[in-house]
This record gives structure tokens, C-alpha cells and sequence, in this order.
């Protein structure tokens, strides 16, 4: 409302100093001019003020229709508008890194207040263990890891789809997995009051991806031949409940922690040695 009458006032301004400005100049021809002011006024100076205020009058259409624009964009919540065309189109994919994004994703647990990984065995926990146990020590985070059993018949799957040992012979992927229950052992053993915190389940099942979870956000990559799933493409998705692949990875991440086998990590070793499936 200020605005429309800030605009009548200003067009109700310039179209009197136009009026004023030809009336003076006609004036000043049948010299009526000359009985108020004896020294006159220049014609051709009042002219030309006019024909600018004209020419002002004129421009502001145009200028009042940016203006309309200008108010119409500030009114639009283009960060919403965007997360809801993400969700909607993308399916909450909010980028693809080609190859898993260590730094950021650590920065984002060492912040989290639920972190879940899902995946055969953990190459990288060793650039996350800090970052782990700032989460659960300083922000109380649930932490949920899930690996495949080492004594599972996948091993052999996954080995041959890597093509790869450890040079002894043994599976490499039941090494890598072995590493990693040592790994959270010790960073169970640091973790005191804590140690509910932190859960590890195994699995005798072919899990379809490979998932980092921080909080709302979500690094999913494949199981593909001849390559670790953390140096493969990874899709980064943002919503758990409210966007499409965000809903099902949940879900996939849900059914693999329901039909897993908790680890004792006090002595995972002997835990491991338990569990029958």
C-alpha cells in the first residue's frame, strides 16, 4: 500500500513540474510573464526541463514493471522451491561425487547425532575413528555400523568380484572385515560411559549398496566388479522419510540392521565365533 501511493506521488510530482513547465514557457511567449518576474525567464531552459520530465514520465512504466518483478522474486522462497524441486525431480539427490568424499563426510559425523554404515567391510575407518568418537563422546550420536559376517559364503562372492587377496591367501575381504571389528574394539574400549553408543551388527545377507549415513544425509554407492564401493560413484542424498531413494535406503538400512547379529565388542572375536546363521 506505501508503495502504490509512493509511486501516485511521484508520477502526481513530475506531471506538475511538466504542466508547470509548459505553462511558464507559454507564458513567457504572450508575456504575461513579464509583469511577475521583469527579468523573464529563459524559454528554451524551461523547455528542455520539461521535455525531461516528460521523457521521466514516460520511463517509469517499464521501471515500475522491474520493480513489480523485483517485489514478485523477493516474495518466492527459492530455497524451498529448489529442495522441493530436488526432492521431487531428483528423488533427493543433492550431488555425485566420484569417488567417496572423505574430508566432508568426517566433518559431518564429528557434528551428527546418528551416524550408520552399511557395507561389506570399512576401508576407510580409519580416516572416520576420530571422527566417530568426537560424535558419540561430545554429541551423545547413536552409532549403527553393520559389515558382513567374515566366516559368510558372500566373502567369496565379493572376493572374486574383486579379483583381489591379501598375498597370504587369505580373503581379502574377510581380512578387511576382521580389521574393522579390531578397529571398533579399540574404539569401544576408549569410549567409557559411552559404549552403548556405539553398535556393531554382521550379516549373512548380499546387501544391494553400500551406505555412509550422517544425520539427514546419505552417501550411497554400488557393489561393482573390480573396484572398492568407496571408489565408485557416490550419490548423495538428503532426506530419510520425505524424498524417494531417501526413504528407501532407510528402509534397506533398517532391514539389514533387523536381520544382523550384535557384536560384543568387548570380545568380538569369541562374539563372532557364536553367532549361527
Amino acid at each position: 500500500m506505501l508503495r502504490r501511493m509512493r509511486r501516485w506521488l511521484e508520477l502526481l510530482s513530475l506531471g506538475g513540474l511538466a504542466v508547470v513547465g509548459f505553462a511558464v514557457g507559454i507564458a513567457e511567449q504572450l508575456g504575461w510573464l513579464d509583469k511577475v518576474a521583469p527579468k523573464g525567464v529563459t524559454t528554451l531552459t524551461l523547455i528542455m526541463v520539461s521535455g525531461v520530465v516528460v521523457v521521466l514520465l514516460i520511463e517509469l512504466t517499464p521501471l515500475r514493471a522491474l520493480e513489480d518483478i523485483r517485489d514478485r522474486l523477493a516474495g518466492l522462497d527459492i530455497d524451498t522451491i529448489a529442495s522441493s524441486l530436488r526432492r521431487g525431480h531428483y528423488g533427493g539427490v543433492i550431488e555425485v561425487h566420484k569417488r567417496f568424499p572423505d574430508d566432508a563426510f568426517a566433518a559431518r559425523v564429528a557434528k551428527a547425532k546418528q551416524v550408520t554404515i552399511l557395507n561389506t567391510w570399512i576401508p576407510n575407518l580409519g580416516l572416520l575413528e576420530h571422527e566417530l568418537e568426537s560424535a558419540i563422546v561430545g554429541h551423545r550420536a547413536e552409532v549403527r555400523i553393520m559389515l558382513l559376517h567374515p566366516n559368510s559364503m558372500l566373502v567369496g562372492l565379493r572376493e572374486a568380484a574383486l579379483g583381489r587377496s591379501d598375498g597370504a591367501g587369505t580373503a581379502f575381504v574377510s581380512t578387511g572385515i576382521t580389521n574393522c571389528l579390531e578397529t571398533l574394539s579399540r574404539l569401544h574400549g576408549r569410549l567409557a560411559k559411552r559404549q552403548g553408543n556405539l553398535k556393531v551388527r554382521v550379516f549373512n545377507s548380499q546387501a544391494s549398496v553400500a551406505v555412509y549415513r550422517a544425520d539427514g544425509r546419505y552417501l550411497v554407492s554400488m557393489f561393482l566388479h573390480g573396484q572398492l564401493a568407496i571408489h565408485s560413484p557416490q550419490f548423495e542424498i538428503e532426506g530419510t522419510h520425505d524424498t524417494v531413494l531417501g526413504e528407501q535406503i532407510q528402509h534397506e538400512l533398517d532391514t539389514l540392521w533387523d536381520i544382523g547379529h550384535d557384536v560384543d565388542l568387548g570380545d568380538w572375536k569369541r562374539s563372532i565365533d557364536m553367532i549361527r546363521f
